[in-house]
């Protein structure tokens, strides 16, 4: 008595040698051709260890971001007040306060007109938060020359501290009478 065949198989005696060496290897390949859970684990592994490493370099990206542009903001506060003692009238008749002598050591200039010492370096878009206060202060000197010229040194110096370090930006100009 024969075998029984089921419908997709070739009877024995009808297969040459090549063809049943053919079907044996893609049943071998069939048997392993499967994912391991090993494999599934190490690509895991590997996909949790990117998406980590690139979250702690977006997190350091943008501290150094929030960093500088605290920084261009004290920049430009500084700028700002050097722009106005470049800027603003000064003869015999008037010496604006701005450009009025100091001690050697400086002293505290508001930037808003007298009211607050502390100057708001940065301040968050939501609610209003102040992120950076800074201390403002003015030094001017006269410079001596041989021409006996009235000629000021003017230098404008932010101490602020942000992200619990003490930061510094400082701006020096020098100016002169205008008549």
């Amino acid at each position: 008595m024969l075998p029984a065949l089921s419908l997709n198989e070739t009877p024995p005696e009808c297969v040459s040698s090549g063809q049943l060496e053919a079907q044996r290897r893609i049943a071998r390949r069939r048997a392993c051709a499967g994912v391991l859970i090993m494999e599934v684990m190490v690509a895991a592994a590997l996909l949790i260890l990117t998406i980590v490493g690139a979250t702690n370099a977006m997190v350091t990206a943008n501290r150094f971001a929030a960093t500088a542009r605290v920084l261009t903001e004290a920049r430009a506060i500084v700028q700002r007040n050097i722009d106005t003692a470049l800027t603003v009238a000064f003869t015999q008749a008037t010496t604006p306060a701005i450009l009025a002598t100091t001690p050697a050591s400086g002293q505290v200039w508001t930037d808003d007109g007298g009211y607050n010492p502390a100057i708001q370096i940065s301040v968050t878009d939501v609610g209003g938060i102040v992120v950076a206060l800074g201390t403002l202060t003015r030094t001017v000197t006269t410079v001596s020359n041989s021409d006996g010229a009235v000629i000021l040194q003017v230098t404008f110096t932010l101490n602020y501290t942000y992200a619990n370090r003490s930061q510094t930006v400082s701006m020096t100009t020098m100016r002169s009478r205008d008549d």
